[in-house]
């Protein structure tokens, strides 16, 4: 045996077929996904609030889903007492249907697709009292499909209302305090403003002596008067609660305005809600309008800011605050 190392040919080599052993089958790895059950218990809530706004109040809904999967067929169910009025809605873009009354009270129901998950949706609804001397309350359920397809419920705890009568002492104070009196910290201010719907603008003289008569017989005192302006401030404050209330009444720009003062929101809801009533029943009885639909509040249908001016029938006014365009009547 030599130390030579034997050459392989190629050649003999090339048209040779290699077997190969059985290989042993593979066991397949699983993807590397991480499933997760996830439970939506106790992370979809809602949480609701009720205050005073302006001249109205305003329920805020707030529904969280802080779960990481989405809720399915949302329905957002409101009842509330018939002696408040539904007045506008945020964000104005979500639909609102007409309210309905059952067992007593008005319902309104908003229903949404989905919300996604660890996302919100937040709905204001405005309200304004029709009338004073009541007590109700305002309920809010939300009803929704779970990533199970359970339905679940949540139920706000009832908001308890109590829009009392009001009773005013007259209250004398110098016209100089006006100024100071409505410059006081913390303190709060509300305008109600009216479009007499007639055609014509009516007469300015006649709607600044019928808020003069309205308050005189509401016990409030006179402070000031400019008649070529035509503003009447009065003063008075409110027995109960003690709180001194400044109100204003003035024609301007063919609206008829009450502008109310007081560190007390409250009792400004339920001052304009006494004057403005009064005062459409006065224009109601006199028959400048047939009916209290002819009546108009002059906010913005967008923003709920006070319109500029009480425009013609059939005119299209803009907002100043947010240039909403919109037909009072």
């Amino acid at each position: 045996m030599t130390g030579k190392k034997e050459k392989t040919n190629p050649d003999l080599i090339q048209n040779l077929v290699i077997f190969k052993g059985k290989v042993t089958a593979k066991i397949k790895k699983p993807d590397k996904f991480t499933f997760e059950s996830i439970d939506q218990e106790d992370k979809v809530k809602i949480l609701s609030d009720f205050k005073p706004y302006g001249s109205h109040y305003v329920l805020s809904i707030q529904l969280l889903n802080e779960s990481l999967a989405p809720i399915s067929e949302v329905k957002i169910k409101i009842s509330f007492p018939t002696f408040f009025t539904l007045t506008r809605s945020y964000p104005p873009t979500i639909y609102i249907p007409e309210s309905f009354e059952e067992a007593g009270l008005l319902k309104i129901n908003i229903e949404f697709d989905e919300l996604n998950e660890r996302s919100s949706k937040q709905i204001n609804l405005h309200f304004t009292p029709v009338s004073l001397g009541n007590e109700g309350e305002i309920r809010t359920i939300v009803t929704y499909v779970n990533n199970k397809d359970f339905v679940r419920v949540l139920d706000s705890n009832p908001v308890v209302i109590m829009l009392d009568k009001i009773t005013i002492n007259p209250k004398i104070i110098p016209s100089s305090y006006i100024r100071e009196f409505s410059q006081i910290p913390g303190m709060k201010r509300a305008i109600k403003s009216l479009g007499v719907g007639i055609l014509g603008k009516g007469d300015p003289d006649l709607y600044i002596n019928i808020l003069e008569q309205i308050f005189l017989r509401n016990d409030l005192q006179l402070i000031a008067k400019d008649p070529d302006k035509r503003i009447l401030w009065y003063f008075g404050a409110e027995l109960e609660s003690r709180d001194d209330v400044l109100v204003i009444g003035q024609i301007v720009a063919d609206k008829v305005e009450l502008i109310a003062t007081s560190k007390n929101h409250h009792i400004l809801i339920s001052f304009l809600t006494l004057f403005s009533n009064e005062f459409k029943e006065h224009i109601l009885v006199r028959e400048f309008v047939s009916s209290l639909d002819q009546i108009y509040d002059l906010e913005c249908k967008y923003c709920g800011a006070i319109l500029p001016y009480f425009p013609k029938k059939g005119e299209e006014i803009v907002c100043s605050k947010c240039n909403y365009e919109q037909k009072v009547w």
